[in-house]
């Protein structure tokens, strides 16, 4: 392999910035400019217009969403263990079901506190 050909990785990275910046210079040339004042708006959460609200979005509704993302997150280590547990022996065990019975732990508190039921 010649010394004066790029490597690979450094070839990679300027086709991309390149492509990149292309398409955002494109783009920017063929959309349409055509400014009203509905454009000027605010615009939040598909509501084109602040309005007050009367009735208040339960509390439940975000602790349910906490939770899930709380559960789901911790999910995410099931895969990176069920990998390389028989490498870690027996202290990967020991995490596993550690981990295990904090996980329980929080969700039989978040059952008995009544969390996890909608009303």
């Amino acid at each position: 392999m010649p010394l004066s050909a790029p490597p690979a990785l450094a070839t990679y990275l300027v086709v991309a910035v390149l492509l990149v910046a292309a398409l955002v210079l494109l783009t920017g040339r063929l959309a349409p400019r055509v400014p009203n004042a509905a454009k000027a708006r605010p615009y939040e959460s598909g509501v084109s217009e602040p309005i007050a609200t009367v009735a208040r979005w339960p509390v439940r509704y975000a602790l349910v969403g906490m939770l899930f993302l709380v559960f789901d997150v911790e999910a995410l280590f099931f895969y990176p263990w069920a990998v390389i547990l028989r490498d870690l022996g027996w202290g990967g065990i020991l995490a596993v079901v550690s981990f295990f019975f904090v996980l329980g732990v929080g969700y039989l508190y978040a059952r008995a506190r009544g969390a996890l039921e909608w009303r």
